[in-house]
């Protein structure tokens, strides 16, 4: 009866191992896949019919070049991205250089944030689409050419201290 119940506890324990591997291996691809569903990525040129999508403009009135964002979460330093279509501004830093901003959401209480500084600090302008679904800046007011992180989120969370659009 030993002899059974130690080959039994060999292959429970390569059982239990496999499991554990897989697991594993399950929850690394669920985390993957949450990340980055969850991140907002910049798109360049083009939202693709993906939303929320927050577009920069180098000019006021939604003219010059462009730059998109989609999706939820933040972006805490606007240096690395560049304007990407065709206008004035194509190629430059979208950081302190956004004269205006068009905010598509996807359902009528997502809320995209303009923030001053790095890291989601200092003043902002606020996008939110109360119902719309869309919400534009003719010309960002507290971050006119002075934009270096921003935040996209659904739900109407009106910030209070940011000038809202």
């Amino acid at each position: 009866m030993k002899i059974a119940f130690v080959a039994n506890e060999g292959g429970i324990m390569k059982f239990l191992k496999r499991a554990a591997a897989v697991g594993a291996a399950t929850a690394l691809l669920s985390l993957a896949g949450t990340s980055q569903a969850g991140a907002t990525t910049y798109t360049g040129a083009d939202c693709s019919g993906a939303y929320p999508c927050l577009v920069f403009y180098y000019n006021a009135n939604f003219k010059g070049s462009a730059a998109n964002f989609v999706g939820y979460g933040k972006i805490n330093d606007l240096a690395g991205y560049t304007f990407a279509t065709s206008g004035s501004g194509k190629g430059l830093s979208v950081k302190n250089h956004a004269a205006s901003s068009f905010f598509i959401a996807k359902t009528a209480d997502e809320t995209a944030v303009i923030y001053y500084n790095s890291n989601q600090g200092g003043a902002c302008d606020e996008l939110w689409a109360q119902g719309s679904k869309q919400a534009q800046a003719n010309q960002l007011h507290n971050t006119y050419n002075n934009n270096a992180s921003l935040k996209i989120f659904d739900g109407s969370q009106a910030s209070g201290i940011c000038y809202q659009f």
